[in-house]
């Protein structure tokens, strides 16, 4: 009831805080997925481009896409493709039929009642600020900027002209957390294009608000990184970053948004925290946009902190829960990230592919203070070497107009070597995982959720050697579309928009230890060699609606059956 309640409250107060403090914002919009998408069509071979006026009238065909500057643009016979508007009004007549989608970008769409369109409309109402090189279309844009409401940045710009910038006083929140409270980095930053790519290069101090606030290192750090480019846009970045940061665990489950607003405003916080300090080289191999693979070699020292007490809207004279003992050394890692993103926009029912993979070899002396021992002896520091993978795949797929599947394997843990460290545990459960199970609460014995062997730890920490989760969820938009059109917006605000879409989804996952001695006939261990039974997997069904910038959903467990059913909130897409 508890996790029921919290949800709808995170809900209700995210509303309120919409209105929260802003900052001066371009008269012209960065580049979006809308207009990058706008222009890959315009730039595509096969696209049919005029400047100025166009016609098409009843009985007449385009074959291919079309795209079009300033306009007007008056429509009504068959485009076999898209139908781009930049800068410029769109009027569909009576019979007119758009295969494709419509892209309208500085303008306005009228008739398009009476028309009939085979894919999505996409509508901005920012004009687009652009040039053309040899007919090829580039996008002016302004530096990327984070649009979450405690993210907001004061910056002084010294010098703006294309993808250069220098921001001698940059100040950004970093996510709002029981150990940190709100954190903060300020600081110079830079960014200058060359001729043989670019330099990027951020000092920054991190300054924390949780009481109590003392010059030292549990008030202070630093995150500083300085990288050259070679190559725009496919090249190779090397570059170094020396930092003190508090580190969260399982950052797979939710994003940084929703973590810090249920910190913040109900007082719960769904991730673990250890501090990371040390240095790193790194080199990462860039395709575009939508692909990059990152080789880092660290050293750094981790160590323990423990939960203080910072200001949380409701809730505020409970404790918080404890965040739980992790296992401080010293270590060295080789740490390799592979991204790949060929969505045309997060959560589109255009469709794509996703992908996010890492392998992290690790060795150094750690004390494994965080491991579920019980004994009144002083552990002793002992030499490790571990490897450890996770992966991330899902794939979004248009199925009809305004329906999509999407699909989602997660999975990862324990690969060889010593037992991973308390940092590097996994666990599933919660609202961003099984959210027909509470969060870091097992229902059942034994436990495939956070694989506790039976001892108590403050604050419950996951222990599972691997995890693996499996998401289906079908979407389709439904008739909130007709009455606001929001899909464009840079600034959440409430209101019904176009990506309003109801869900269903079947979600299936556990976690379990690796019985390297191949002895145990607990259900919680599995050989290093083979994959849990199918049928212990905790399996969930559930849906909801999502309304683009949140979503209110219900979801029930299918075997446990004395688990509730459970309502949540997400401020973003489930995946």
């Amino acid at each position: 009831m508890k996790q029921s309640m919290t949800h709808i409250c995170a809900l209700l107060l995210a509303l309120a805080g919409a209105a929260g403090p802003g900052f001066t914002q371009s008269s012209s919009a960065p580049s979006t997925p809308v207009t990058r998408r706008a222009a890959a069509i315009w730039n595509a071979s096969a696209t049919a481009r005029t400047n100025g006026a166009f016609d098409l009238p009843s009985g007449k065909t385009a074959q291919g896409s079309v795209a079009v500057l300033n306009g007007p643009v008056t429509v009504s016979g068959t485009v076999r493709g898209s139908l781009v508007a930049i800068n410029a009004d769109v009027r569909l007549g009576k019979g007119a039929h758009v295969e494709r989608d419509l892209i309208v970008i500085g303008g306005t769409i009228t008739g398009a009642d009476s028309a009939t369109l085979g894919g999505e409309i996409l509508q901005q109402a920012e004009l687009l600020r652009y040039h053309l090189d040899h007919d090829e279309m580039q996008l002016d844009r302004e530096p990327a900027y984070d649009d979450s409401w405690w993210k907001r940045r004061k910056i002084r710009r010294e010098w703006t002209r294309g993808a250069a910038y220098s921001e001698f006083l940059y100040v950004a929140s970093r996510t709002y957390n029981r150990i940190e409270g709100w954190s903060f980095v300020a600081g110079p930053r830079l960014q200058r294009p060359t001729s043989f790519g670019a330099v990027n290069i951020e000092l920054f101090g991190v300054a924390r608000t949780a009481k109590p606030m003392r010059w030292d290192n549990e008030t202070l750090g630093h995150d500083a990184k300085a990288e050259l480019l070679f190559g725009k846009p496919i090249g190779v970045a090397v570059g170094a970053r020396a930092f003190n940061l508090v580190q969260p665990t399982e950052t797979w489950q939710l994003g940084e948004t929703e973590v810090g607003l249920a910190a913040a405003l109900i007082h719960d916080d769904y991730r673990d925290y250890y501090v990371r300090h040390g240095g790193e080289l790194f080199a990462r191999m860039v395709a575009g946009r939508d692909a990059d693979l990152t080789i880092a070699l660290s050293d750094e020292q981790w160590t323990n902190r423990d939960a203080r007490d910072p200001f949380a809207l409701s809730h505020g004279r409970d404790a918080w829960r404890p965040n739980p003992t992790m296992d401080p050394g010293s270590v060295h890692l080789l740490t390799t990230r592979l991204r790949v993103d060929t969505r045309e926009r997060e959560g589109s029912l255009l469709g794509g592919w996703y992908l996010a993979a890492e392998l992290e070899q690790g060795g150094g002396k750690i004390t494994r203070n965080g491991s579920p021992i019980q004994t009144v002896a002083p552990l002793k520091p002992e030499q490790i070497w571990y490897s450890r993978a996770f992966i991330d795949l899902r794939r979004y797929n248009r199925v009809a107009p305004g329906i999509g599947l999407d699909l989602r394997v997660a999975a990862g843990g324990w690969v060889a070597g010593d037992p991973l460290p308390t940092q590097r545990r996994l666990s599933v459960g919660g609202p961003g995982t099984l959210p027909g199970y509470a969060f870091r609460i097992s229902p059942t014995t034994p436990d495939l959720l956070l694989c506790s062997t039976g001892v108590t730890q403050a604050g419950a920490p996951a222990q599972c050697d691997r995890i693996a989760l499996a998401q289906a969820q079908l979407r389709s938009s439904f008739l909130f579309s007709a009455w606001r059109n929001d899909v464009d917006d840079d600034w959440w605000r409430p209101g019904f928009n176009h990506s309003t879409s109801w869900v269903l989804f079947a979600d299936a996952g556990r976690g379990w230890m690796v019985d390297h001695a191949g002895t145990s006939t607990s259900e919680q261990y599995v050989k290093g060699d083979a994959l849990p039974d199918l049928n212990s997997f905790k399996v969930e069904v559930g849906g909801g609606i999502d309304l683009g910038d949140f979503g209110v959903y219900w979801a029930k467990a299918v075997r446990d059956r004395n688990a509730p059913g459970r309502f949540f909130v997400r401020l973003q897409h489930r995946f």
